[in-house]
């Protein structure tokens, strides 16, 4: 089973994600890497609004490391030396990534961690399909940044896998791992979930290509889905007061 593993050039979390980007290396159904750039100026700005503001100086720092790491040099020369393929795009949406997915035969496609809104002909591109890893627990956590509202409102945090669709955060649910809410360090509960990630991903992918794709699904409804936005600076302040370090 041939699946691209599609992730952003910058993340906030602790070694810019690479405890999981680096080890789905190793998987040998990956083929490939497409690396979204999206490195701007405006993300360096709300870094330093963090740090200054004292709402989130560890994250700030920690973003301002990441955005200055030599993350696509380690990344590109892990996936070349294994003998796969990597791309680097502006965006998932354009007819040079279709043609790689004809060209190079491919059957799944996995999101991880970025903002990307998948186009129709994107996601039925691949023989399939293209899956999400979501940083929240589906169906419940819906939105952006779910693992930070769940250590705001002390509630279990985690991520969960499903199948894309043209709706952000639907389709049929393949995998849910929760953690305990029990972390007094942000940075540290969201780097231990990106190594946790690698090994759920992955048992995926052999579970998916030994069944030809058809595996035990969870159905994404919920009476009570909760729609998570970026948090605002009084938001980090909050998580401050309670303890958590961020």
């Amino acid at each position: 089973m041939k699946t691209l593993l599609v992730t952003s050039d910058l993340t906030f979390v602790p070694f810019n994600y690479n405890r999981f980007v680096l080890k789905m290396a190793e998987d040998t159904h990956i083929v490939g890497l497409i690396i979204i750039k999206n490195k701007s100026f405006s993300i360096l700005l709300k870094a330093l609004v963090l740090i200054l503001s004292g709402a989130g100086t560890r994250l700030g720092a920690q973003l301002i490391k990441n955005y200055f790491s030599r993350s696509d040099t380690v990344r590109k020369n892990k996936y070349l030396s294994l003998g796969k393929k990597v791309w680097s795009f502006s965006t998932i949406n354009l007819p040079e990534v279709l043609q790689i997915i004809k060209d190079e035969e491919i059957d799944l496609i996995v999101n991880a961690r970025t903002r990307e809104i998948f186009k129709r002909n994107l996601l039925q591109a691949p023989k399939w399909g293209c899956v999400n890893i979501h940083h929240g627990l589906l169906p419940k956590q819906r939105g952006l940044m779910c693992d930070f509202w769940a250590h705001l409102e002390g509630d279990n945090f985690g991520f969960s896998i499903h199948r894309m669709t043209s709706k952000i955060d639907d389709g049929d649910i393949l995998k849910v791992y929760p953690f305990s809410h029990n972390y007094q360090s942000y940075l540290e509960a969201i780097l231990n979930a990106s190594i946790q990630e690698a090994v759920v991903c992955s048992e995926l992918l052999s579970e998916i290509d030994k069944n030809e794709n058809k595996v035990l699904i969870i159905k994404n409804k919920s009476d009570s889905p909760i729609y998570f936005k970026n948090p605002k600076i009084k938001d980090f302040q909050k998580l401050n007061v309670k303890g958590i370090k961020i």
